[in-house]
């Protein structure tokens, strides 16, 4: 039996994770490996050990978790948790900028961790003032964040939770070994509860301990009301008076998106800066976010469609840019980033050989894997569009 750890660049990170977890004191093997440094296929054929590594494929599709632990041995191949860590303040855009690093392991019925904090305290300078001086303010966690969790919890039946980062008013408490690390205290305990019992294979929605986070999170969730969100147009009748959906022709377009009788759009108004073009972050993980709140029943069926609205941006740019790659001879049924399943029926000369197609869309950009592979139909500027797979 192998253990590992597997972190994004954060070595020590991993080790303190393996120092105070029950991982060091079995018996077994415990390994600590870095992640691929991205999705590109050149990465993943350096960084992974085949058979053994595949299997992290499906849970790094979209975006890299901060903490993936993993079990194997001749029988046994299991991704046992996923877990991120997040410092900077906690207002709705920060936290749901990393939701997507959840939301597929989620789905996958990996049990899931955000380490978050509740508040956290930050100077900043006063602005259009000739001498500006610094005040403190305080950021407290968005209780969305909270119904969030709760909905992804019941939508996946696994437990999908918020643990806070300690802090003494505001200022975050950090281990004194490892700088990176939250402080051994209050909810970070909790947490290794959670990845022991992760370990142990024995996480459940009706577990004494994880019950108690659940039932915390549902107490603290905060109402959801779509009119609050600015970047989402609104939902909307997915076929127009024309039969048209969106100016597409119905006959290019796969019949699940017409049967579905409305659509939320999702238009944010920064997604092509000077600075960047089709910027991914906040707006990819929130595009996830709002799939679960908003999108998705109890069940997790789509019961409306979820449409970017890609403004300032233009397929034909992302086409010549290499940004969006040309998927149509994707193999869905043989791809390893799909699910568990499928990387398991696989052999290791079906993985290389899909990861070096060129043609799958999670070895490419964020925004293809993001964008384009959580939302049903992205609609850009130049009247092109994309459809996920």
């Amino acid at each position: 039996m192998v253990y590992i750890i597997w972190h994004d660049s954060d070595y020590d990170l991993a080790f303190w994770v393996y120092k105070n977890s029950k991982l060091r004191n079995i018996p077994e093997e415990v390994l600590l490996k870095e992640l691929p440094h991205d999705n590109t296929s050149e990465k993943l054929l350096a960084s992974l050990e085949f058979p053994r590594d595949s299997i992290i494929l499906p849970t790094i599709k979209y975006e890299h978790p901060d903490i993936i632990i993993q079990k194997y041995d001749e029988s046994t191949n299991k991704i046992l948790c996923v877990n991120e860590f997040m410092t900077h303040t906690p207002q709705w855009q920060h936290p749901a900028q990393r939701f997507s690093r959840i939301y597929g392991a989620s789905k996958l019925k990996i049990p899931s961790a955000l380490v978050v904090p509740k508040t956290k305290a930050k100077l900043e300078k006063e602005k259009k003032k000739k001498n500006p001086k610094y005040d403190e303010k305080s950021y407290v966690l968005s209780p969305v964040l909270y119904s969030l969790f709760d909905k992804t919890t019941t939508i996946n039946q696994t437990p999908t939770l918020i643990f806070h980062w300690p802090d003494k008013n505001g200022y975050l408490k950090t281990d004194p070994e490892h700088p990176t690390a939250p402080k051994l205290v209050d909810d970070i305990k909790l947490w290794f509860d959670f990845v022991n019992l992760a370990i142990d294979d024995k996480i459940t929605l009706t577990e004494p301990t994880m019950k108690k986070i659940i039932d915390r999170n549902k107490s603290a969730a905060g109402l959801i009301d779509i009119k609050n969100y600015k970047t989402i147009r609104g939902i909307v009748k997915t076929v127009d008076p024309a039969c048209r959906v969106f100016g597409i022709l119905k006959s290019q377009l796969p019949k699940k998106i017409i049967e579905r009788e409305h659509s939320m759009v999702f238009e944010p108004s920064g997604l092509s800066p000077p600075t960047s073009y089709f910027r991914t972050d906040p707006y990819a993980g929130m595009l996830s976010a709002f799939d679960n709140l908003f999108c998705s029943d109890d069940s997790g069926s789509r019961k409306y469609n979820l449409v970017l609205r890609a403004k300032g941006v233009e397929m034909r740019r992302l086409r010549q840019t290499g940004t969006f790659i040309d998927k149509r001879n994707h193999d869905l049924s043989m791809c390893p980033f799909t699910d568990y399943h499928t990387v398991n029926k696989l052999s290791d000369d079906d993985i290389k050989q899909h990861l070096l197609s060129k043609n799958c869309p999670y070895t490419g950009t964020k925004q293809q894997r993001v964008y384009g592979e959580i939302s049903d139909l992205i609609l850009f500027d130049d009247g092109d569009f994309y459809l996920s797979d």
